[in-house]
């Protein structure tokens, strides 16, 4: 099929990702730095964008329209935290008369800090977070709603019952 070239490129950022992250996990190792993260960005959203225009429009129909808009969707669902994050600050910093580009110690991760988590488990929670977002909106592509709802539910809950307790789990 003409997906395969984007799904192959994605299949292997995930693995590289995956095979990296022991390193770069608190207290890093290896630093990947902002050119191989914006590469790794730059693959992704090709791949996406690839896939996309791949899909047959008179395919979409209200009964198989997940996967067709898996691609379109999923990329916002993943970005959901650091984009409400972003606008978060934004907000924050004009509200008080400040530039929006003034640097301050209000972003989700500092707060989750400040409120006595450790690094892994401040990175744990932020996981979490978009996890809540991101695998919901895979499942309903491809299960029923209901489903999603629920695996939705157990993340939150999860990810509550994280932030909640201080005793460090990890």
């Amino acid at each position: 099929s003409r997906a395969g070239s984007p799904s192959l490129v994605t299949a292997v950022i995930i693995g590289v990702c995956i095979g990296f992250l022991p390193h770069n996990y608190f207290p890093a190792k290896i630093f990947m730095g902002d050119s191989g993260s914006m590469f790794l960005g730059l693959l992704l959203a090709a791949s996406a964008i690839t896939l996309t225009g791949q899909v047959d429009a008179n395919a979409i129909s209200a009964e198989n329209s997940g996967p067709t808009l898996l691609p379109l969707l999923l990329p916002f669902a993943v970005l959901a935290i650091p984009l409400a994050d972003l606008s978060l600050a934004v907000i924050r910093r004009l509200r008080s008369g400040r530039s929006p580009f003034t640097p301050d110690k209000e972003h989700l991760h500092h707060r989750l800090l400040t409120a006595g988590n450790s690094h892994q488990r401040t990175v744990l929670i932020m996981y979490l977070w978009t996890a809540t977002v991101a695998v919901p909106v895979t499942v309903a592509a491809f299960a029923p709603l209901w489903i999603a709802g629920i695996i939705a539910i157990f993340l939150a809950i999860l990810s509550l019952t994280l932030v909640k307790t201080r005793r460090s789990l990890v």
